[in-house]
This record gives C-alpha cells, structure tokens and sequence, in this order.
C-alpha cells in the first residue's frame, strides 16, 4: 500500500547546515543581553547627581563669561593704545621733540652767523638760549652796555633780522626757508638781563636794586636790538603779538652755579655774570594740547570703568 518514503539525502544536508547557525545566533543574542545589562549597571554607578551637574554648567558659563569680559578688555586696551599711537600722545610728544629740534637748529644758525661775524657765543641747546660774551657787556653797576658791549648787541639784531623770519607763521617767507610745519614755528624771542651777585643799592635813573638793573639790562639790549635792523618791528607771533620780549632775573641765575661770593671773586667770574640772554621759546597749540588730554582723560575713565 504504502512504500515507507525514505529521507532525501539534501535535506539531511540542510538540516546539518542550519543548525549550528540557530544555535550560534542564540550565543550571540545571550551575550547582547549580557552586555547591555552591564552597561546599564555602569551607567547606574556613575550616575552624576542633578546638584552637582548644575554646579558644573554654572562654572563652565561663568568660565565663558570671563572669556569674554578678558576678549573685549583686550579689545579696548588695542584699541587705547593705538590712539595713544596714532592720535593722542605719541603724535603730540613728536610735535614737541619737532619744536625741540627746530629750536636747537634756529640756535645754532644764530650761533654760526655770529661767529661769522667775529662774535663767539655760546649755545645751551636744552634750554633755547644763546649766551653773549660775557664780560665787557656791561660796567658794574652801569644798565647801559659798553662800546662793545652796544655792538655785539647790534650785530645780533641783525643777526635776528635775518634768521627768525623763517621761522614765523604770520612772516613774508624768504627764498630758502626751510619747510614750515606747526611744531618748528617760533612764538617768541626774549632778551633776558642778569647781573652779578654784588650788592646794589640803587644808582641813576632810579634803579633801587639788582632787580632792576638786570631789567634795565635787558630794556637796553632790546631798543639796540629793535634800532638794529627795521624788520625787528615787524616780527610777529602766530597770535600777531611782538615776537621780542624782556625779562630779568638780578643775581638768581649765575653762570657758575654752587660758588660761594668769595669764591666767585677769586674765580673772576662776577663779570661774566653781567650778561645778556637769548631764549627762544617755540609755538605750542594750547587748544591741540587741551583736546588731547580730555580726550586721554576720558580714555583713561573708560579703561578704569572696565577694569570694576
């Protein structure tokens, strides 16, 4: 009736084949099973309390914000510094070693002309001023100068004449003048009297004291100086003001300082005290000075400001 059916010999084949497979992906679902579980109790281990994950994002924003506060205060310091650079201090500090310089050449133009001329004099270029020969000036005691004396003096308002209107905004400008810029411009020129440290007790003219001599001195100088040349009128300053001036300063300012009266005698120096002064005082833009330091004020407040 029935003819028992005997097993294909493939699909025994079949059944050896897929049963090793079966039994390999049980393994590997059994250890996925393991790891994850594991992983889920490390994970419960570190686990980081919500306090102190707060604590952690709290410091990481205050970190970001003194990132911040440091990146914009370098930013205004960079920014202070290349005003102070490019228009604040610096310029103006070059301004003034320009007027320094111009003023040191002006000097030595007047110096060389003068030896020319058969006058030495001397030159202190730190201070702006020429120094006539001292001795043979001026008698002591006397305002008037000596023959000579009215001579050298004459010789430098030439001198004078020729040389500063170079150096003069509101002056017609001679061929040759070198170039004019705002910080080598002269505003005013003041011939300075001095005597020596003798007592005086008063003389002619009403003169009381050394005082007086010495502006006396100085008074002198100046009309020889002003009778020297017609253009000595005519200097002016940027303001249109007279470019000459006097002044005197008496015994206070000798020409060897730390000499005792005694020693100064002894020296023969009290005759080289009777002298007459040039100084040279350069333009300066008080309004361009002002600016500047309001202006570095208000930088400065800000930069502290800052800094709190």
């Amino acid at each position: 009736m029935f003819a028992l059916r005997h097993p294909r010999a493939d699909d025994e084949e079949k059944k050896d084949v897929f049963a090793p497979v079966a039994d390999l992906m049980v393994g590997v679902v059994f250890i996925f099973i393991v790891m994850v579980m594991a992983l889920s109790l490390v994970m419960m281990d570190d686990a980081v309390p919500r306090q102190t994950y707060d604590q952690v994002v709290k410091e990481l924003a205050e970190t970001r914000a003194e990132r911040d506060a440091l990146k914009q205060r370098a930013e205004q310091l960079v920014d202070f510094v290349t005003y102070l650079k490019t228009q604040g201090v610096v310029p103006l500090l070059d301004r003034l070693a320009e007027a320094d310089a111009t003023r040191a050449k002006i000097l030595q133009m007047l110096k060389d002309r003068l030896a020319a001329a058969g006058i030495p004099v001397e030159a202190d270029f730190h201070s702006g001023v020429l120094r006539l020969p001292t001795g043979n000036l001026f008698e002591s005691g006397q305002a008037d100068p000596t023959p000579f004396g009215r001579e050298v003096i004459r010789v430098l308002g030439v001198t004078l004449a020729d040389t500063v209107p170079c150096f003069l905004t509101r002056q017609d400008r001679q061929a040759g003048c070198p170039p004019l810029s705002p910080g080598s411009v002269l505003n005013a020129v003041y011939v300075e009297g001095h005597t020596d440290s003798a007592a005086f007790h008063g003389g002619a003219n009403g003169l009381r004291d050394n005082w007086d001599l010495s502006a006396s001195r100085a008074i002198a100088a100046y009309r020889i100086v002003a009778e020297s040349d017609s253009r000595i009128s005519n200097l002016k300053n940027a303001e249109g003001k007279s470019l000459l001036g006097v002044s005197g300063y008496a015994d206070t300012r000798p020409v060897a300082e730390g000499l005792t009266e005694k020693q100064r005698l002894e020296k023969n120096v009290m005759e080289s005290d009777r002298r007459i002064e040039i100084r040279l005082i350069m333009a300066v833009n008080r309004e361009e000075v002002e600016k500047t330091l309001r202006e570095l004020n208000h930088r400065l407040d800000g930069l502290d400001a800052g800094a709190h």
